[in-house]
């Protein structure tokens, strides 16, 4: 029996979108960020590369950042520009990403795939509008252990997240919070929340649209390095304490739980002023925002 088109279409990318690189993909955001304030402090590509231990052609790839036409900046201008409602967009699309995707292959297959509620087919091209420049290929199929997933065939964005620390697994994302300026990080922890396909309110096995009147425990799911940074930049900004770091399910991933007066605050901290969410948050907005 032939296959469907979706069945057809994962079977291409996995044949064709391969890993990236250790070489590039390893590298850690805060390293990277050296070797862009490297160059801005008047070092050359030869010496930055000597000084990092890499080879010329990695340095000029992440250096090569500065030029590209992707409507999301490196971290490095990204902290150097004066912010503008954009900045709020793209400090949401990067929880959002953080939460649900992955940075897969190299070169024109350089891919950014996203495990997506499957009502959120719109919300990705808003994504698409928000942080590509010109046209681009997104396909959407369906995995029976992953649920529907969104291939955004988009080389300079795939990159540029690359250098946030979206990693070719979501067990190892880590986009380092110190990166976005305090101001705006209640949107990314609202794209974060929205983009979770892992845990309440907007993940987790409940079928019921989403509700802020719930009034259960608020839980956030990732890498252990990301869930220690969120839990500690919460506790700081908007007081959500209580909750407590550990193993999700048994597996590599991390789990922050805060109880419910917390999990209110947090709420309440990344829905009072949204520049972007997703229809499904429509109640969270509703309720929450000034």
């Amino acid at each position: 029996m032939r296959s469907s088109p979706a069945i057809r279409l994962q079977k291409w990318y996995t044949s064709q979108v391969r890993p990236v690189p250790q070489s590039v993909s390893r590298q850690a955001p805060k390293r990277i960020y050296e070797i862009h304030a490297d160059r801005a402090n008047g070092l050359t590509v030869l010496e930055i590369a000597a000084k990092h231990n890499l080879p010329a052609t990695t340095i000029l790839g992440f250096l090569r950042s500065s030029m590209s036409t992707c409507a999301l900046a490196n971290p490095y201008d990204f902290q150097r520009r004066d912010l503008t409602p954009l900045a709020r967009l793209h400090a949401y699309w990067l929880g959002y990403i953080a939460a649900s995707g992955r940075v897969l292959g190299q070169n024109n297959f350089c891919t950014l795939v996203l495990a997506i509620h499957p009502d959120d087919a719109s919300h990705i091209q808003t994504l698409l509008a928000d942080l590509v420049v010109g046209r681009t290929t997104c396909e959407f199929a369906d995995s029976s252990l992953s649920g529907r997933q969104v291939y955004v065939r988009d080389r300079q964005l795939a990159e540029m997240l690359l250098q946030w620390g979206i990693a070719p697994s979501i067990e190892e994302n880590c986009v380092p919070l110190e990166f976005i300026p305090t101001s705006i990080l209640p949107h990314f922890v609202r794209g974060y929340l929205e983009g979770s396909r892992l845990s309440p309110p907007f993940g987790g096995s409940r079928r019921q649209a989403p509700s802020p009147r719930a009034g259960g425990s608020l839980s956030l799911v990732g890498s252990t390095a990301l869930i220690t940074q969120l839990k500690r930049a919460l506790r700081l900004a908007c007081k959500a304490t209580g909750g407590t770091v550990k193993a999700f399910d048994g597996g590599s991933l991390a789990q922050v739980i805060f109880p419910p007066k917390a999990g209110a605050r947090v709420l309440e901290y990344a829905y009072r002023r949204p520049t972007r969410s997703a229809p499904r948050a429509a109640k969270f907005v509703s309720r929450f925002s000034a």
